[in-house]
C-alpha cells in the first residue's frame, strides 16, 4: 500500500499530525466557533451577491448617430386662453414651425383651480371682415360717437339694466380694433332700426383709458378686440364672439340671441363652444382661464427651442394683462425607438429637470425662459439589449427685454410687438453620453472570493489560536 503511492505521499501539502500529538483547548473550541460562524456569514453573503445585479455608469463620446428624438410635454399655461395659446418649434438647422398643432390636445382650464374643464377643440374658421365702400367708411368715421363707452364705474350698471349687452373691448393703437370700428358704428346705427332694438344695448371699452385699465384686467381681455355677450342681465357668466366681423353677421348673431329665442338653451355651469346663427361664440370663465397643452413633437438633435405664446390673425394683445405663468406636468425627451422596458427601470425624477414645477411671471413683457442642457443616455441590459434616451437638467430666469425709446410713451405702451410675453424652453444636446450597464459577478470571481474568505479566516483564526495558546503556556511557566 505504501509503495503504491508513495510519491503522492511524497507531494504531500496537508500533512496530518497524529491526534495524540495534538493539545487541545477551551479557548482553541470558542475560536473554531467564532471561526466556522463567520466563515458561513461570508459564505452566505457572498452568495447573494453573485446572485444579485448590479449596474456600473460610464461616460463615452456619443456614437449612437440618432437623427431625431421625440419631446414630450404636459404644459399648463394658467392665464393664457386656448383661443390663443400656440407652439412654436425652431432649431439650428433653419427648421420652424408655426402653430404646431399635430398630436398636441388642449384643454381648457380654470385660471384659480388649475383643473382640468374640458376640452377644446380649435375651429379652423378665419374671422371675416366687411370691406366698407369709401363711402360709408368716410360717414361712419366722421359721424358723432354713437355707441356708449363704459368705465370700470358703470360697467356692472349697464349690464344690470339689460337683457342682452354685446361690448367690444378695443385700443387706439389696434389695427383690428381700428377696422371693427366704423362696422360697430354701422351695426349700433342697423340695430336702431330693428323692432328688437330696445331689447339689446352696444358698448365700447377702450382699454388705454386710465378709467378703464382695471376693468380690461378685471374681465381677462388678452386680446383687442374682445367682443364679449352679456345675457339676463347676469355679471359672472359671459361668452366671447369669435364670429365674422361684419354688419350682417353681428345683426344675426344678434337675433338669434333674444332673451325669447334662447330662453332655456344657456346654463352657467356649460362650459362649450357652439355654433348660433353660423357664428362660433365660446362661453367664458369668470376668473379667467388657461389652457393645459398636452402632446409631443418630433425634432431634430440639435440645439433648439420650444415656444409657448399667443398668437392670433384677427387680434392684437393686450399685454397689461398677458400672463405667461406656467405649471409643468411633465417635460422629457425621448429617443425614437425606445419602448416602455427602458422607461421601467429609469424614473421620471432622474431623467427630467423639469417635473410638477410652477412657474410664476412677475413682471409685464417679460419671456420665461428654461435652459435645458440633455444629455444623451444609453442602457445596457443584461440580456445584451441596449437602448437610448435622454436626460437633461434645466435653469429658469425670467427675461425682461429692454423697451426702445419710442415704446416707453404711455400711449404707446401695449402696441402690438414681438415683446408679446411668452414661455421658451430652449435645448441643447451634449455631445458626451452617459452609459449604464447591467452586470453581474462571473463564477470564476465568486469561487475566488469564496476561498479567499473560507482561506483568510482559517489561517487568520489559526495564528490568533496560536499566539494566545503559546502566552497562556508562557505565563504558566513563569508562574
Amino acid at each position: 500500500m505504501s509503495s503504491k503511492g508513495g510519491w503522492l505521499e511524497a507531494i504531500h501539502l496537508y500533512r496530518k499530525v497524529p491526534r495524540d500529538l495534538t493539545d487541545a483547548t477551551a479557548l482553541g473550541g470558542v475560536l473554531s466557533m467564532l471561526c466556522a460562524v463567520t466563515m458561513a456569514y461570508l459564505f452566505v453573503s457572498n452568495i447573494a451577491e453573485y446572485m444579485s445585479m448590479t449596474t456600473r455608469s460610464d461616460v463615452a463620446l456619443d456614437d449612437t448617430g440618432d437623427v431625431h428624438m421625440r419631446l414630450f410635454f404636459n404644459i399648463t399655461m394658467e392665464r393664457l386662453p386656448c383661443q390663443f395659446a400656440t407652439v412654436d418649434l425652431a432649431d439650428a438647422m433653419g427648421t420652424s414651425l408655426t402653430n404646431v398643432t399635430a398630436e398636441i390636445i388642449k384643454f381648457r382650464v380654470g385660471s384659480e383651480a388649475g383643473t382640468k374643464q374640458e376640452f377644446y377643440v380649435e375651429e379652423p374658421h378665419a374671422v371675416k371682415h366687411e370691406e366698407l365702400d369709401e363711402h360709408e367708411l368716410m360717414l361712419y368715421k366722421t359721424m358723432p360717437e354713437n355707441v356708449p363707452f363704459l368705465t370700470d364705474h358703470d360697467y356692472d350698471r349697464f349690464i344690470k339694466m339689460h337683457d342682452l349687452v354685446i361690448i367690444a373691448f378695443g385700443a387706439p393703437w389696434c389695427p383690428w380694433s381700428q377696422r371693427l370700428e366704423p362696422i360697430y358704428r354701422k351695426t349700433h346705427e342697423e340695430l336702431k332700426k330693428k323692432h328688437y332694438g330696445e331689447s339689446v344695448r352696444m358698448a365700447r371699452v377702450d382699454c388705454t383709458q386710465p378709467t378703464c385699465q382695471t376693468l380690461c384686467s378685471r374681465q381677462h381681455i388678452h386680446a383687442f378686440p374682445t367682443i364679449r355677450v352679456h345675457r339676463h342681465k347676469m355679471l359672472h357668466t359671459h361668452e366671447n364672439y369669435l364670429g365674422d366681423r361684419s354688419s350682417e353677421s353681428l345683426l344675426a348673431f344678434i337675433e338669434e340671441s333674444l332673451p325669447h329665442k334662447r330662453e332655456g338653451a344657456d346654463s352657467p355651469l356649460a362650459l362649450q363652444q357652439r355654433v348660433v346663427s353660423g357664428q362660433a361664440v365660446e362661453e367664458g370663465l369668470l376668473d379667467g382661464e388657461g389652457c393645459q397643452l398636452t402632446g409631443s413633437v418630433r425634432i431634430s438633435r440639435v440645439p433648439g427651442h420650444l415656444k409657448v405664446r399667443a398668437a392670433s390673425a384677427s387680434h392684437s394683445f393686450n399685454t397689461r394683462v398677458m400672463n405667461v405663468s406656467h405649471h409643468v406636468d411633465k417635460l422629457l425627451f425621448s429617443s425614437i425607438g425606445e419602448t416602455p422596458r427602458l422607461r421601467n427601470v429609469l424614473p421620471l425624477e432622474q431623467r427630467s429637470g423639469l417635473l410638477s414645477a410652477s412657474y410664476k411671471m412677475h413682471q409685464e413683457l417679460a419671456t420665461l425662459k428654461h435652459y435645458l442642457k440633455v444629455v444623451p443616455f444609453q442602457y445596457g441590459f443584461l440580456d445584451g439589449e441596449t437602448q437610448h434616451t435622454y436626460l437633461y437638467k434645466a435653469n429658469y430666469n425670467e427675461y425682461k427685454p429692454r423697451k426702445l425709446e419710442w415704446y416707453e410713451g404711455a400711449a404707446d405702451a401695449y402696441v402690438d410687438t414681438d415683446l408679446v410675453p411668452n414661455a421658451v424652453f430652449h435645448y441643447d444636446i451634449s455631445p458626451v453620453m452617459v452609459v449604464m450597464r447591467e452586470e453581474t459577478q462571473s463564477f470564476s470571481s465568486f469561487v475566488t472570493k469564496i476561498c479567499a474568505v473560507i482561506g483568510g479566516i482559517y489561517t487568520a483564526v489559526g495564528l490568533l489560536d496560536n499566539v494566545l495558546y503559546h502566552t497562556g503556556e508562557k505565563l504558566k511557566k513563569i508562574a
